[in-house]
């Protein structure tokens, strides 16, 4: 039986430790839950780590009507019911299409979450990329063999297994969901705040090789929270919690050593 908190399924992974925070993963665009597994063994059990799937993604896959609707909001919402049923601190960790979610959950919830966790940042005001250049996303749906060289350009130093592997994980996502969600993280929240809603400690971890999120893009990020520190993995892309999850999870892990005990920001 698949475990859920508040209704919703989720992957558990409890620390090997009491006390310990739990890091609340957020997947990105065309991937599912899966795409932590390696992540969440490098951390070791230093800290608990629980993961799910958005709608339309993975186990629920079949859930196209939902998926077709769904705003950030409404994936902050439900984010934000997984963290209202995890015991202790919450250290939320969203990658690309999942910081966006990330942010506003961090945000709504600033009295469970002491700290948040940014790889591969999409503005929360969305990339806002013209039609002619977000046509070709639009179009991956269904489309394995695209969606597989279109991950090998924005992560070069993915290997054949893994590119394989991510392939796999969109492949089964429906055409209209696929497009739907490229219109959700293109456009964003619209108008964002010049300041973020979250006041806590925030670590933003970008690859230099990542063709999407770019150095422009992530010091276009970055001045929105009051704490920011950015990490760059030289040669990572676009997934390079997939590339390099060992030096991901020690980067989590400091982040977590550095805020434990803190109090979060309201």
């Amino acid at each position: 039986m698949t475990p859920s908190l508040n209704g919703l399924a989720v992957t558990r992974t409890p620390a090997t430790t009491t006390d310990s925070p739990t890091v609340l993963l957020i997947h990105g665009f065309l991937d599912d839950a899966t795409v932590w597994d390696g992540l969440v063994d490098c951390l070791g059990g230093e800290v608990s780590a629980v993961r799910y799937d958005l709608p339309g993604f993975g186990r629920r896959s079949g859930s196209v009507g939902e998926a077709r609707s769904t705003t950030l909001e409404s994936l902050a919402a439900e984010a934000g019911e997984i963290v209202g049923g995890i015991d202790g601190p919450v250290i939320v960790v969203g990658q690309s299409l999942g910081t966006q979610v990330a942010e506003l959950v961090a945000a709504q919830h600033p009295d469970r979450v002491p700290g948040l966790v940014l790889l591969t940042p999409v503005p929360l005001g969305g990339t806002q990329l013209p039609d002619e250049v977000v046509a070709p996303f639009r179009a991956l749906g269904g489309d394995r063999d695209v969606q597989r060289d279109v991950r090998a350009v924005l992560s070069p130093h993915l290997s054949e297994d893994q590119l394989d592997r991510l392939a796999d994980l969109g492949a089964h996502v429906a055409a209209d969901v696929v497009s739907h969600y490229v219109n959700v993280w293109n456009a964003g929240m619209g108008h964002q705040p010049a300041a973020s809603a979250f006041n806590g400690p925030v670590l933003i971890i970008r690859g230099g090789a990542d063709t999407f999120v770019t150095e422009q893009l992530v010091n276009a990020v970055s001045p929105r929270f009051a704490e920011a520190d950015v990490k760059v993995i030289d040669t990572g892309g676009h997934w390079v919690h997939l590339e390099y999850p060992g030096v991901v999870a020690a980067m989590i892990l400091d982040f977590s050593d550095t805020i434990a005990g803190a109090t979060p920001s309201s």
